[in-house]
């Protein structure tokens, strides 16, 4: 807010002129100097500088208009501006230089051209408000909305690299790594992240690690996978798991391991709708089985579907023992809110079973929850609430009355705490909450999680933790951990 005030004569109180900001950010009043990026009135803002480019934290968003102004003002002299709720980056163009500054609610760049770099600057699109819109679209979560206005902008004008290359963004952050890539390779990115991806879209191979113990079953799982595209929208995947279970069965113990194989094929059949086929064997036991995953939509808004027959599983004491597989139907979706708010939910029907054998137990699962980010800025804070359920429908008895795969009906709603971070590339994830199961019995849960990525070909994902969430052959609580190294395939170029 800019006063201006009349030195005061004889004691009379003479009347102030007041400018609203807002005026600053109008675009046909245009203050003299150094392009500025305005913030609404109160805003607090802190600046960190790191490699060349600068990051401004605020605890509220800049309007569309005030970054669609500072866009043309600077012109050529930005290579990069991102923003969100809660963060803005920004980046010179190669061959320039620039000397920002915080000045009460406004950030100030000094952009000047280095001696390698005099041409005169290229006139802006005209598309700078387009862009930040779609920049709020992803920075708010809606990659779907970011995707279409982006496409819709490039084919408007098919020379717009900024539009392009919010595209390619928009495509990584909604999952679709191959359409990513071709993006990024077409607007020339250079950037880490967009070099990663498109080191991704060449495949990947992992290795990994999942260890699980409580109640009466403790298990330890290694897989190793790889997963390779066969052209722009097909993908194809081959892995192998050795499962070793150790099962308390009263008076002694007992170990079993197990080995399967798995394979899928993925395909796009278009930027909303993805298909997947899996097949899986357990060589021991001579389980085999198939089925069909389907999504459609955006993560923002996103259906699923899924249908899986005489699938490999070890998930209770008995199927552990005698080798086992499952059957399921399921239909769930995702849906955003708002910004911070996501609903989800799964519903399936399931059939359990024993290797050469009927079917031996039914069930109703359902699976849902809602998350809620209410600190948008590092550190991140969130709360979350989930119900996992199973509801037992048939099962069948042995030749002594007892059930060839005991089940029991669980109802566990669970709130929790998320607490989020960054350390350069490293993102660290804590949670922690209480679990009540309505059918008996309760408990906390808490976890810790770390993604880290290692140069353009390498990441690590590692979680573990304490959880009192019943599964079918995990009763009360419950240890976890969980370890994934991922080598990506393709050139990052």
């Amino acid at each position: 807010m800019i006063v201006l005030a009349l030195p005061p004569s004889d004691g009379v109180a003479l009347p102030q002129l007041t400018v609203p900001d807002t005026v600053l950010v109008d675009h046909r009043i245009v203050a003299p100097g150094d392009p500025r990026l305005i913030w609404p009135a109160g805003t607090v803002l802190t600046l960190e500088r790191a490699g060349g480019e600068v990051i401004v934290h605020a605890d509220r968003p800049p309007g569309d208009e005030a970054v669609a102004l500072f866009q043309s003002q600077a012109g050529a002299a930005i290579g990069d501006l991102r923003w969100n709720d809660v963060s803005l980056v920004l980046r010179p163009a190669a061959g320039w230089a620039m000397d920002a500054r915080i000045v009460g609610n406004a950030l100030i760049a000094a952009f000047r051209p280095l001696p390698a770099a005099l041409a005169p600057a290229a006139t802006p699109t005209g598309n700078e408000l387009d862009h930040a819109r779609i920049e709020a679209d992803l920075a708010a979560g809606y990659p779907g909305r970011g995707r279409r206005e982006a496409a819709a902008l490039l084919a408007r004008d098919p020379q717009d690299q900024r539009a392009a290359r919010l595209l390619a963004d928009a495509a990584a952050i909604d999952g679709d790594v191959a359409s990513a890539a071709r993006g990024y390779r077409a607007a020339g990115a250079t950037d880490d992240p967009a070099r990663r991806a498109m080191a991704a879209a060449g495949g990947t191979a992992s290795v990994g690690l999942v260890a699980r113990e409580g109640g009466d079953l403790a298990q330890v799982e290694a897989g190793a996978r790889a997963d390779l595209p066969l052209d722009d929208r097909i993908g194809a995947g081959l892995g192998v798991r050795q499962l070793v279970s150790r099962v308390e069965t009263g008076a002694r113990r007992r170990s079993e391991t197990a080995t399967i194989v798995d394979a899928g094929l993925a395909v796009a059949l278009s930027d909303a709708a993805r298909l997947q086929l899996l097949a899986a064997a357990a060589l021991d036991d001579g389980v085999t089985g198939g089925g069909v995953k389907m999504t459609y939509g955006p993560s923002e808004a996103q259906l699923r579907v899924a249908l899986t027959r005489h699938m490999p599983d070890y998930a209770t004491p008995a199927q552990v023992l005698a080798g086992g597989y499952l059957s399921r139907a399921a239909l769930g979706g995702t849906y955003r809110l708002g910004s911070g708010v996501v609903v989800q939910g799964d519903l399936g029907v399931n059939r359990y079973g024993l290797a050469g054998a009927r079917g031996a137990s039914d069930s109703v699962t359902l699976a849902g929850g809602l998350d809620y980010l209410i600190r948008r800025r590092y550190p991140l804070f969130g709360l979350s609430y989930r119900i996992e359920a199973e509801y037992v429908q048939r099962m069948r008895d042995d030749a002594a009355g007892l059930p060839l795969i005991a089940l029991a009906d669980r109802e566990n709603h669970t709130v929790q705490a998320m607490l989020g971070e960054a350390l350069g590339d490293v993102q660290l994830t804590g949670m922690a909450g209480w679990t009540i199961d309505r059918f008996g019995g309760d408990g906390p849960n808490a976890s810790l999680g770390l993604v880290a990525p290692i140069g353009l070909f390498w990441k690590v994902e590692a979680s573990g933790g304490i959880t009192s969430i019943s599964r079918p052959g995990f009763s009360g609580q419950q240890l976890f951990a969980r370890a994934l190294v991922t080598r990506s395939l393709g050139a990052p170029r």
